[in-house]
């Protein structure tokens, strides 16, 4: 199925207070710097477990109705499973026609909320709509977007044709494939470096749901890739998301399995005047995340800092609210066709 065909809103709005708006695979990277790497919101450059609380805002509409969903979310970010066939439509899911699943919609602002960026190019580029699943870039010296989608014709894959633009995706070094994960999540692994592409592929390649089919995973999509639509469930996080979220979590050294590593503990504590993520329902805006960064460690690795997601008002948006409690078991942690990360 087309994206575009089915688009309800064009993006979840994405502020960031600190710095002009940039967007990647995290949300501090910049032409200036592609390196730049974007961590939660308490991580200070030691490791261990880091512990991010995350709360409804007590002034918030929808309190009651939204409660499994911010639940669920953050299951769903704490245990970093990679799943294929991760977009459900039409009968696949529970959601009524023309309606917009809310814990879809907030799986992904969390994202950002942890430090993670749009991997398309996405609104903020300024590109036209269709041109918007190109893999997300600055425009270069020329600071025009250099866009043609090479021969497969798809959009975000890895025969585009891209001229100076500067890539800000981190990719997969052996294969340049988005939707798989190995055991290594560091530096060693993964870049943003085009002379580190497999020989004969010309730019990163994105996890867009249209590139997916070319790895024969259809319906499979990265929950940060921007776009919001109607009787559609993407609940599962997908392998580019995992391996983002892990790589950041290799600490600033950029080195797995070294003293500054951490793991991410993300607290739903309900409803509260504070937190480290706070959630609100009010207003005529889709959704958006706004923040500020802080430095972890110059010049590459920041945080988030005073992170607020809002979601528009139920009287704007016609929201599908899940009351089905996620509860994951152990051995449900990793999906077939994917190598187990390491603990």
């Amino acid at each position: 199925m087309n994206k575009l065909s089915i688009r309800l809103i064009t993006c979840s709005i994405f502020v960031l207070f600190s710095q002009a708006v940039s967007a990647g695979a995290y949300v501090s990277s910049s032409d200036a710097n592609p390196l730049s790497i974007t961590h939660p919101t308490t991580y200070t450059g030691s490791g261990g477990e880091i512990t991010v609380t995350f709360c409804v805002n007590p002034a918030s509409e929808s309190i009651a109705d939204l409660d499994i969903s911010a639940q669920n979310v953050t299951t769903v970010w704490n245990t970093l499973t990679p799943t294929t066939g991760n977009v459900l439509l039409g009968g696949d899911n529970d959601i009524p026609a023309g309606q917009v699943d809310f814990e879809s919609t907030l799986l992904h602002e969390l994202g950002h909320c942890i430090g993670l960026a749009h991997p398309n190019l996405a609104t903020e580029s300024g590109v036209p709509a269709a041109d918007r699943d190109y893999t997300q870039s600055g425009n270069g010296a020329n600071n025009i977007f250099d866009l043609n989608f090479g021969a497969d014709g798809i959009r975000g894959s890895n025969d585009d044709v891209r001229g100076d633009d500067v890539n800000r995706h981190w990719f997969r070094i052996v294969d340049n494939n988005p939707f798989t994960v190995g055991t290594v999540f560091d530096t060693t692994a993964y870049s943003v470096d085009l002379g580190d592409l497999p020989i004969g592929d010309l730019f990163a390649t994105n996890a867009d749901r249209n590139v997916s089919g070319l790895f024969a995973l259809p319906t499979t999509e990265a929950v940060m890739q921007q776009g919001a639509f109607t009787d559609e469930d993407q609940r599962r996080l997908a392998a580019d998301d995992v391996a983002t979220i892990r790589l950041g979590m290799s600490g600033v050294d950029e080195t797995q399995a070294t003293g500054d590593d951490y793991t991410i503990n993300i607290e739903f504590i309900g409803v509260a005047a504070s937190c480290d993520v706070q959630l609100t329902v009010t207003g005529a805006s889709f959704a958006f995340c706004s923040f500020g960064t802080a430095t972890v460690q110059a010049p590459n690795h920041t945080r988030v800092v005073n992170a607020n997601i809002q979601l528009g008002s139920g009287n704007n948006f016609n929201w599908f609210f899940n009351d089905d409690l996620l509860v994951v078991l152990e051995e449900e942690f990793f999906q077939d066709g994917f190598e187990n990360p390491a603990p």
